[in-house]
């Protein structure tokens, strides 16, 4: 099993690459260009003199040439892809400096560096050396020899450039460990790893908790349907599935709201967000959990319905291929009841079809994540995709379908070792 895992993990690497590859040439090849819908109308020159037009026709060269544009794309995709390569780098004199003043920096108050932004030159210098005294007293003689302080770029109202620019370990030797690195966005020059970790919370929160819940109705039910077949409970609840399993996930967000967030109909939950606008930390936890849960539900249950639907329908025609084989005659014959039976024999090997949806439901809800965060206005990875998409922000597109493919390959991966919990008979030692 350790073996197939590490041939699986290996396997996984060169598959995420081809991933990344695909999704970096159809975001190229989509229509639009990140620095005309920056500019906006102005980019076109419609309507500007002469002067004007070669203006803003130099302003649209820069920026390209700031934001990488002007490369080829092999060369784009080869710079962002050395990005997420782990790598340890030996920091340079200047480097070390630079670092060892970020990280006084940031342990400064607010006010304080609102004062230093406020200061210029010799003065900024000498208020932000008595700073680093207070702070960092046994490594005031390398900031001041370092090449950074000397240097005409110091300037601490601002974080130096690797502030930021991904997760990174520093050390007291000079050496760096950098991973994660997907680069700025283009629409605020934000790092995106800090949009993605703010996002991600939610979007876990919605898709883990629609997992479970799609797994503790739609099993039971299964059951019950395969147990009741060709009965009028079978029929309802055949019918019932098979349609919920045909609407689509942003239509029934949109009749959701339109029916449970309407005074016309029922008013009994809010329309988007994921908490009240007048909550405040003076509610107390279990007022801002239980208004937290009021606003979740509805995005749960779109994300839930189709995903639940489909696993009855699996786990009820599994059920009756089991209940058709021998076995299950054979312990009959034996006296044993009908219901034991049925949980402890054919409910176990009923489960292997249904533990591999796993490995297809999860990359699923975080690909329905971008309707129903979008539909409902949730501040999730979703609604970041959607956004970054619109704008044709490349860095961001790129992460999220990044952190998107790299989930699917786990969720198979974790569907493969629940098949060998599931049924111990199953050996990989030959795969």
């Amino acid at each position: 099993m350790l073996q197939y895992t590490i041939q699986r993990i290996l396997l996984a690497i060169p598959t995420l690459l081809g991933i990344t590859l695909l999704t970096f040439l159809i975001m190229r090849l989509a229509p639009g260009d990140p620095v005309d819908l920056f500019l906006g109308g102005a980019a076109g020159g419609e309507g500007l003199s002469t002067d004007h037009q070669a203006d803003m026709e130099k302003t649209r060269r820069d920026l390209r040439r700031q934001l990488g544009l002007d490369q080829p794309l092999h060369l784009q995709y080869l710079h962002w892809l050395s990005n997420l390569v782990l790598r340890v780098e030996d920091l340079g004199a200047f480097d070390r400096g630079a670092l060892l003043a970020d990280s006084v920096l940031e342990e400064l108050s607010d006010v304080a560096r609102a004062e230093l932004a406020a200061l210029e030159g010799e003065e900024r210098k000498a208020r932000f050396l008595a700073h680093f005294r207070r702070l960092r007293p046994e490594r005031v003689d390398e900031l001041v020899e370092s090449p950074f302080w000397q240097s005409r770029l110091f300037s601490p109202s601002q974080n130096y450039a690797y502030a930021g620019s991904g997760l990174e370990l520093t050390q007291a030797n000079g050496w760096r460990l950098v991973t994660l690195n997907l680069g700025r966005s283009f629409k605020d020059q934000q790092p995106v790893i800090d949009h993605i970790l703010d996002r991600l919370p939610v979007t876990l929160e919605i898709n883990l908790i629609s997992l479970v819940f799609a797994y503790l109705v739609g099993v039971p039910l299964g059951i019950v349907i395969a147990v009741k077949q060709n009965t009028i409970i079978d029929r309802l609840v055949t019918t019932g599935t098979f349609m919920l399993w045909s609407m689509p996930s942003f239509w029934v967000g949109m009749l959701l709201i339109l029916f449970f967030c309407n005074k016309e109909f029922f008013y009994w939950f809010p329309a988007s967000g994921i908490q009240s606008l007048e909550a405040g930390e003076d509610w107390g936890f279990w007022r801002l959990l239980t208004d937290h849960a009021h606003h979740m539900i509805l995005p749960v249950l779109a994300s839930t319905y189709a995903s639940f639907a489909g696993i009855s329908r699996y786990m009820r025609t599994s059920m009756l291929e089991n209940l058709r084989l021998d076995y299950v005659r054979t312990a009959q014959a034996k006296g044993l009841r009908y219901r034991v039976v049925v949980l402890r024999h054919v409910l176990r090997n009923s489960l292997i079809p249904i533990v591999t949806l796993l490995a297809g439901l999860l990359p699923g809800m975080i690909a329905g994540s971008v309707f129903v965060e979008t539909i409902f206005t949730i501040p999730g990875m979703g609604f970041l995709a959607f956004q970054s998409v619109i704008v044709r922000d490349y860095p961001v597109a790129m992460a999220l379908f990044t952190i998107g493919a790299a989930l699917s390959l786990a969720g198979i991966l974790v569907a493969d070792i629940l098949l060998k919990v599931v049924d111990p008979r199953i050996d990989f030692a030959s795969v």
